[in-house]
């Protein structure tokens, strides 16, 4: 249930939005202390905890112990049974999908018109990682597609700070979501995991 939840968050969040999206998944009874079971379950299974259990390594701390924020290792090789990597249902999973839901969530702002202009001075739309090209295999359709990644992660930066064209590059979805995964790499890096197959 741990991991559905931080899968339904986007990847990342702290323990109390972790319980709380849980209650909203999983309506039905829940333990009084489900904050603290939450943590438990998340230090059980993590390598960044002092309680890890060394079995699964599902969690990671993304900004250190202490830091509050926990994020979601490897989310595809989760179990699709439970979505925590924990099978313990043996019928067929099935749940009911598609209802409107208001929620409420903290989440950093990302100015829609500094990627627009971004995209405007663009020379080329091919991914700084991997070069991929949208238009080149999807044509028409594909044509000025990229996505903007932000060098320095928006979850570290001050409340109010300026964000340059420089401080942007453009990258293929793939890349883009590979740059996020395990707490975050560099283009640089991440180029040097392609170059060496080491991905």
């Amino acid at each position: 249930m741990v991991a559905a939840a931080l899968r339904s968050l986007g990847g990342q969040a702290r323990p109390a939005e972790i319980a709380e999206e849980i209650k909203h998944l999983f309506p039905g009874p829940h333990p009084d202390r489900l904050l603290q079971s939450v943590r438990g379950r998340i230090q059980e299974c993590s390598s960044d905890s002092k309680f890890w259990q060394k079995k699964r390594d599902l969690f990671y701390s993304v900004h250190g112990i202490g830091g509050g924020v926990w994020g979601l290792r490897e989310m595809d090789l989760l179990n699709p049974v439970t979505g925590d990597g924990f099978a313990d249902a043996v019928e067929p999973y099935m749940v009911n999908e598609g209802a409107a839901q208001l929620r409420t969530h903290l989440r950093r702002e990302r100015s829609k018109s500094l990627v627009s202009r971004f995209k405007s001075e663009l020379t080329s739309f091919a991914c700084s990682v991997c070069n991929f090209d949208f238009s080149e295999k999807y044509g028409q359709l594909g044509s000025g597609f990229i996505e903007a990644h932000h060098k320095i992660p928006i979850s570290q930066l001050e409340p109010g700070a300026r964000t340059k064209l420089e401080d942007l590059a453009p990258v293929c979805s793939n890349c883009h979501r590979m740059l996020h995964r395990w707490g975050g790499m560099s283009i640089d890096d991440l180029k040097a995991r392609l170059v060496l197959g080491a991905i």
